[in-house]
């Protein structure tokens, strides 16, 4: 239900730079209540031309990077299709366009992906709902809403696990990937990413590739790799003095300005509390660039194991050596130094920490 119910903010796909510009003609027609449509590129989030729609009609003529993903927008419909030369038609009414084979099938995915998507919006807003209602026990309830969602969410997995499998030839594969690949593990990372696939080099890949060789970095398996920063007492301090010396280390990447770091913090305080006695520690990496809002965070959020940071946000050596590029992130590292897990978060956390400690 995760994906439903929490964002996580990630850069833009990367965009068709340098691509070949094609001929795009698209006409069509639209219900009375449209007024205006747009040609969005997917990869670039903007529009690169629009028309107005007069007696249920409408025609653009524009250029569009050469096999671009992109869409015909507008506020009672969308369409979606390919640039590849070939001119289309389409009904903003039923959603469906004409064009090549592959823009026809691209168009039925992401019609057919909505519909299994929609499934959730009157859930979510009764799970909202009955989450914000304090005055009884909704748990039930919650719980049932969760599962629904849940199944949906697979069958939505399943729908892009199926299409991606049955469109190696084509380049459709890279659209659903660039969407979907922060919830992928490494290993069907490494598989949808073959060279061998045909949509292999497609551009909106460039940061899903770049996600992937981050990953590997932090991989279970692979030993810790160092890092050298000032503590929040100004204490120059390494992450050898901890990993590496016998007991278990989760290496913690956050920062005072992420929302999703602050919500999952109090898990993370919960967690330590209760194994820290047994040797378990946390070593916080903060992505902060000012040193009072780090620090206040820290004392805010309760946060008792030790900090460190060297307050260049994003450029911060954290980020660099270990490929982070979303935060909250961690690793888990056991008493030789190994890394064993990554991003545990909610209840996974816990989960693995009972596992290593039996209680």
């Amino acid at each position: 239900m995760k994906q439903f119910l929490i964002t996580a903010v990630l850069a833009a796909p990367a965009m068709l730079a340098g691509a070949q510009n094609v001929d795009l003609k698209v006409t069509g027609t639209a219900p009375d209540s449209i007024k205006k449509v747009y040609v969005v590129d997917y990869a670039k989030r903007a529009a690169i031309d629009s028309a107005t729609v007069q007696n249920g009609q409408f025609s653009i003529a524009c250029k569009a990077p050469e096999k671009a993903f992109l869409q015909l927008y507008s506020d009672g419909g969308q369409v979606s299709f390919i640039a590849d030369g070939t001119a289309v038609k389409a009904n903003l009414g039923t959603s469906k366009v004409e064009g090549s084979p592959l823009s026809n099938k691209f168009n039925d995915y992401v019609q057919a992906s909505k519909v299994i998507q929609g499934k959730t919006t009157a859930l979510i807003q009764q799970y909202r709902k009955l989450s914000a209602d304090k005055k009884a026990d909704h748990s039930a309830e919650m719980k049932d809403i969760e599962n629904k969602v849940n199944a949906i969410e697979k069958e939505s997995s399943d729908f892009d696990s199926t299409t991606i499998a049955a469109n190696r030839d084509n380049i459709i594969p890279a659209y659903i990937i660039s969407r979907t690949f922060y919830g992928m593990s490494f290993d069907r990372l490494k598989s949808v990413l073959a060279p061998s696939n045909a949509y292999a080099s497609h551009p909106v890949l460039k940061r899903v590739q770049a996600y992937a060789a981050a990953l590997e970095k932090r991989q279970p398996g692979n030993m810790f790799m160092d890092l050298t920063m000032k503590d929040d007492k100004g204490q120059t301090r390494k992450l050898s003095d901890w990993c590496g010396k016998g007991n278990y280390v989760l290496i913690d990447f956050w920062a005072s300005w992420c929302g999703p770091c602050r919500a999952e913090m109090p898990n993370v305080v919960k967690n330590y509390a209760k194994y820290h006695s047994k040797g378990f520690e946390i070593i916080g990496v903060s992505f902060d660039s000012k040193a009072a809002a780090w620090q206040k965070a820290v004392k805010d959020l309760g946060m008792k194991w030790p900090q460190l940071s060297d307050l260049k946000g994003w450029q911060s050596e954290g980020a660099k050596v270990y490929g982070i590029m979303g935060i909250p992130s961690n690793v888990l590292v056991d008493g030789k130094g190994k890394i064993v897990a990554l991003d545990l978060r909610a209840d996974d956390l816990g989960n693995k920490l009972k596992e290593i400690y039996g209680f």
